[in-house]
């Protein structure tokens, strides 16, 4: 019941839930998009290296913004250059491979925030989750935290066959139409740009722990324990 009522934590799941769907989403289209609309299976292999490159840039600099501005401002940030990027590629419908790749790896920087910032979200959940119950439940919050985001990667893993389905593609062909490549360049920009937007709504908008209400939350914390 104590879970149920956290609000944050409500918050949290479905954001990481829809988060991990979409990671998993754009690496499961991007095989097609890089081996069909640019036919480019090089630059595939390079967006992957790019994609860890984008992580190991971003960690040096997490903890002293987080420090200045917050878990919530940074991750949301993050978030929403990378929906600017993809929005940006899916109207950029001409460019050729290495140049897709390379304007991503903007938008990799972007969610590689949000990837890092959103585990240490959790301690903050935890810390409302004890002030609402009186309990400390470290494990069980981090435990359905986890859930989440293994149940993110299990729908993302079928949800990606679906949706190439859809829009057309036929392993049969050598040559895919122009109608399905068209399709498959929107799964690969437009429809993350569009899902990375509904999760900074998400974590602007409904998930209430900011920088100044997490620092109250922890003086409050530590009044109750007290008394």
């Amino acid at each position: 019941k104590g879970l149920g009522k956290n609000k944050p934590l409500m918050w949290i799941l479905a954001a990481s839930l829809i988060f991990m769907v979409n990671t998993m989403l754009i690496g499961t289209v991007n095989v097609y998009l890089f081996k069909d609309y640019f036919a480019n299976t090089t630059a595939l292999s390079i967006w992957g290296l790019m994609q860890t490159i984008a992580v190991f840039l971003v960690i040096p600099f997490v903890k002293t913004l987080v420090s200045k501005y917050g878990k919530k401002e940074v991750a949301s940030a993050g978030v929403a250059l990378a929906a600017v990027v993809y929005f940006l590629l899916f109207f950029l419908k001409d460019l050729s491979a290495m140049p897709f790749v390379f304007i991503s790896f903007i938008g990799m920087v972007g969610f590689g925030f949000f990837n890092l910032v959103i585990w240490a979200f959790v301690t903050d959940v935890i810390d409302y989750h004890e002030f609402l119950t009186g309990l400390r439940e470290d494990a069980t919050v981090y435990s359905i935290y986890s859930m989440a985001r293994k149940i993110g990667q299990a729908v993302a893993g079928g949800l990606g066959g679906v949706l190439i389905g859809v829009v057309g593609y036929n392993s049969a062909l050598d040559m895919q139409t122009q109608e399905t490549l068209n399709g498959i360049h929107a799964l690969g920009t437009l429809l993350p740009a569009v899902i990375f937007l509904i999760i900074f709504l998400m974590i602007v908008f409904f998930y209430p722990l900011n920088k100044k209400r997490t620092l109250q939350l922890a003086a409050d914390l530590a009044e109750k324990r007290v008394n």
